[in-house]
């Protein structure tokens, strides 16, 4: 079972695949920005990719659209759009 750990919390759960970052840090409690709720409109959920990236899904014409297409210099994702894709994953949840 795949596994995300949530930085600077340093906090590890496991997950299915599929499942997006931003319903999994929730569900844990961990704070993530947002003003859509995740639904992709707002950009504010923004998570930082450090490790893992060939595990999350494509990055997704929401995310060019809030972050442009720096992905492989920034490794930002949204994390309502960033799904996981069969392995392990660790992210840095931007804070205002």
């Amino acid at each position: 079972m795949p596994r995300v750990t949530f930085q600077p919390d340093a906090l590890t759960v496991e997950c299915t695949d599929g499942t997006n970052l931003f319903e999994l840090a929730r569900k844990h409690g961990i704070a993530v920005d947002t003003s859509c709720v995740g639904k992709g409109t707002c950009g504010l959920c923004r998570v930082k990719v450090l490790a893992g990236q060939e595990h999350l899904s494509p990055y997704t014409p929401d995310e060019k659209k809030h972050l442009g297409n720096v992905y492989f210099l920034t490794k930002i994702r949204l994390s309502c759009r960033a799904t996981v894709q069969g392995g392990d994953v660790v992210v840095e949840v931007k804070r205002r």
